[in-house]
């Protein structure tokens, strides 16, 4: 993507998730209302590495690109997955 349409991508992931938490909410399963957060901290390490030039829709493993995340990103990022999975899960501070 070029810059312009990762700004557009940003905005509307933000909107996505705003309607995804209201959504999930009203559900009231607190798990599930958890993926907002998971999805939120995506949304922060996007936005950083757009900030640095980076095209953040490369960051995958299909690409072999990692998207940069800081240690408290990851850290929060596994309260969610923990509260989520119950431990099953662990996001780890490099690509294995």
């Amino acid at each position: 993507m070029t810059p312009a349409e990762r700004d557009i991508a940003l905005q509307r992931m933000d909107e996505t998730i705003k309607r995804f938490y209201s959504a999930a909410v009203q559900i009231g399963n607190h798990p599930f209302i958890e993926f907002a957060g998971v999805m939120r901290a995506y949304l922060k390490s996007c936005q950083r590495a757009h900030e640095e030039d980076i095209d953040f829709t490369e960051c995958n493993q299909h690409a072999g690109k990692a998207l940069p995340m800081e240690g408290f990103e990851i850290d929060y990022l596994n309260e969610k997955l923990d509260c989520i999975f119950d431990g099953r899960f662990k996001a780890t501070s490099s690509p294995a």
